[in-house]
Order: structure tokens, then C-alpha cells, then sequence
């Protein structure tokens, strides 16, 4: 395989598939696939639609949910969410599925990366096996495999994924310079071999462990911090005046990677009989948090109101984070849930997620257009969330509460 005839399908279209497709498809001929049809169509939509062509300015019609489209392909970035499930375990179901449909349309002379995050071992383990059963062919002679762990962080302006280091690894060597030409002509930044796809996969774990950490401290800290009276922000800014002071601030820990992908370590570690007594203690911490400020917001309303049952509470924000539409692994959601055992009349205003969406993942009626909210008839704004669109609200009402200053 030479770089003049490689020809890409970006399985998977969602936060990391989306960007990665519209900047593969300047250089090369690629196809999208994705199992949800709606998602083909929005992305078309989105596309045609005058004025905003240039959001993802995809160079390709070729999306679809059909794997015979993909076929004739012979290289497949793999980009498919791995969630965790219910019990915090983590959820392959869809890196599985496709790992097994990709196998019965493979040919030889493909080469597959896997951009999902697993866990170290993961692909060689579990993915690899899968595809040489369903296609029949053998890793290193009929096809090759990579792992590039994805770094893409929704709505940041200033790391996107053509200025972000690219960490990518191979079954092979000849296989890694291929997956190196690629990737070299769509990023502008370096990129970086791994001697091993294990080593690129404990890279990425290694990534949001660390930062998971870091918040669990920063979590407990400012616990400290309120027990003596002073302000943790405060401190914060004063301590971060030292050179090699890492500046977190305390925070609930939602979303798709950070508190999530530490679970997926745990997983593996519980199989190797490796205790990780320290990732464990910052997970415990940080999904703590939401009722540790939950409490401490309860006890803020019950003295303002005098102990009252009947105050109105509209939350502002619902996505995980601020200037975001993202709801995956909310801790907003969480926030409402012990709220609404002591109170009953508590409304949420985001205008930035799709409210049917999060009814369908939360069963939970929200209010996603500003003119069907009446911001008068609540007694008290909390905001959850800082979106840029509340700094007018916060401005205007009185009883307004900020969920930072509860942590």
C-alpha cells in the first residue's frame, strides 16, 4: 500500500469521527459510516446548509449506515464510543459489534487504527481476535492493525485536532510508517511513535487518570477550605502563582473521558490483581462531589427560606460542561436528583442541548428555549453550568447562586 492509493472509512461519527472525517477528507477518498440514520442525515443537512458549510467543511458526500459501501476500502479508523454501563463497568458492546462487521467485509491489505479508548491490551486481546475470526485472515499477513487514541476536547477553541500531538502505534513497522503518513498530512503537530500499541493505549489511560486525580485533589481541598472559612478560589490563584503548581479547580467530574476511562484501568488492574488504591480514592471522591455540594446548597436554601418547602428553583445548565451541548455522563442530572427530594418545584433551562435528547437519556423534561422560561417566577437561579448565554441572566436576577461557590 503507497499513500497515492489509500481510501479511508471513518467508522463511528460522533465527537471524534465528525472532525477527524472532515480533515481526512481534504487529502483522501473517505467514506463515513454510522449505524444511526439520523445522524447521516443531520450531518448531510448540516453540510448543505448555506452559511454553515464551513463548520466540519466536509469534502465528502460518501456517508452512510451500510457496511457493503464501505468495503472496497482499505484503510478503517475506528472511532466508536466505549461508554461504561450502569454498575460503572466498562460497556464494548460497540467497539465489539463493529469489530465483527468490519471482519466480515474486511480484504486483504487493510489496515485498521482504533481510535476508541480501551483499555492496555484491549486491542491486541479482544479486537484483533474478533476480526480474524470473521474475516479468516491472520494480523501482520493479510491486514494490519493500529492504535492512535483520540484527543479531541468538545468545544475547545484553541486544541483542535489538527494542532494536537498525535500519539499513534502498529502491529508493525511498515504499518506504522503508513499510519505516520496519514496522520502527518492533516496535523500540523508532531507526531509520536509508541513501541508498542499497549504503551499507546496506557498513554491515553494514563492522560485522564492523571487529570482525574488532580480534580479528586482539588476536590478535597476545598472540602478543607470550607471546614476553615476561607475561599478555595482564592487559594487556588495564590498557590498557582508558584511555577511548577498544576491549577485545578474543584469541579463535578462528568462527561465521556475523564470519568469514565479511569474505570476502564480499574477493570483491567482488578484482572491483573494490581491494586490502584489512589485512582480508586480520586473516583470515590470526585462522584461524591455532586452531594457533598448538593448538601451544602440545602442547607443555603433552607436558612434563606427559613425552612420552607415551597421554593422554586431553575437550574441553569445541563451539559457537562460550560459553553457545551455534550450530556453524556452529566452530573447535572445527579444535582437535580437530590435536590428534588427536598424540594418539588425545580425546572432546569439549558439553551444549548437538545431538550428531546435529554428527555429520551434522562427521562427528564427541560426547558431549552429562553422565551418558554420565565425567570421571575423562581425564587432562587442556581447555576450549574456557566454557559456564556447565562452572563446576561445572572446580571438581571436577584437569588442567584453559582454552583462553584457549593463546592
Amino acid at each position: 500500500m503507497t499513500i497515492r492509493n489509500i481510501n479511508i472509512a471513518v467508522i463511528g461519527l460522533g465527537y471524534v469521527g465528525l472532525p477527524l472525517l472532515a480533515l481526512l477528507s481534504q487529502k483522501y477518498d473517505c467514506w463515513g459510516l454510522d449505524n444511526n440514520p439520523q445522524r447521516i442525515k443531520d450531518i448531510l443537512n448540516l453540510k448543505n446548509k448555506k452559511g454553515r458549510q464551513d463548520l466540519y467543511n466536509i469534502n465528502c458526500n460518501k456517508l452512510s449506515t451500510s457496511w457493503d459501501d464501505i468495503k472496497q476500502n482499505n484503510v478503517y479508523i475506528i472511532t466508536v464510543p466505549t461508554p461504561i454501563d450502569n454498575n460503572s463497568n466498562p460497556d464494548n458492546s460497540s467497539l465489539i459489534d463493529v469489530c465483527k462487521k468490519l471482519g466480515r467485509i474486511l480484504q486483504r491489505d487493510s489496515i485498521i487504527i482504533f481510535e476508541s479508548t480501551v483499555h492496555p491490551g484491549a486491542t491486541e486481546e479482544y479486537c484483533i481476535p474478533i476480526i480474524e475470526q470473521f474475516s479468516s485472515l491472520k494480523v501482520n499477513k493479510d491486514f494490519w492493525v493500529g492504535y492512535s487514541p483520540e484527543r479531541i476536547n468538545v468545544n475547545d477553541e484553541l486544541h483542535q485536532l489538527n494542532n494536537t500531538p498525535k500519539i499513534i502505534s502498529a502491529t508493525d513497522e511498515n504499518a506504522l510508517d503508513i499510519i505516520e503518513l496519514i496522520y502527518k498530512s492533516i496535523i500540523d503537530a508532531p507526531i509520536l511513535k509508541a513501541s508498542s500499541i499497549k504503551v499507546a493505549e496506557a498513554a491515553k489511560m494514563y492522560e485522564n487518570v492523571q487529570r482525574d486525580v488532580l480534580i479528586a485533589l482539588a476536590n478535597e481541598f476545598s472540602e478543607y477550605c470550607h471546614s476553615e472559612g476561607i475561599n478555595i478560589s482564592e487559594v487556588t490563584a495564590l498557590a498557582s502563582t508558584k511555577w511548577n503548581f498544576a491549577k485545578v479547580s474543584p469541579g463535578l467530574v462528568g462527561g465521556h473521558c475523564i470519568g469514565v476511562d479511569p474505570y476502564y484501568l480499574l477493570h483491567r488492574a482488578k484482572e491483573l490483581n494490581v491494586p490502584l488504591p489512589m485512582v480508586n480514592t480520586a473516583r470515590h471522591v470526585n462522584e461524591s462531589k455532586c452531594e457533598y455540594s448538593s448538601n451544602n446548597i440545602l442547607k443555603y436554601i433552607k436558612s434563606t427560606f427559613n425552612g420552607s418547602k415551597d421554593v422554586r428553583i431553575l437550574v441553569l445548565g445541563f451539559s457537562y460542561k460550560a459553553n457545551c451541548k455534550d450530556i453524556r455522563n452529566t452530573k447535572v442530572f445527579n444535582l437535580i436528583g437530590h435536590l428534588s427530594k427536598h424540594y418539588q418545584n425545580i425546572d432546569c433551562f439549558d439553551p444549548l442541548v437538545d431538550s428531546d435528547l435529554v428527555l429520551k437519556e434522562y427521562n427528564l423534561p427541560i426547558f431549552s428555549n429562553e422565551h418558554e422560561v420565565n425567570f421571575y417566577n423562581y425564587d432562587i437561579l442556581l447555576v450549574a453550568v456557566k454557559h456564556k448565554e447565562f452572563e446576561n441572566i445572572t446580571d438581571n436576577y436577584k437569588n442567584v447562586i453559582f454552583l462553584n461557590d457549593f463546592l
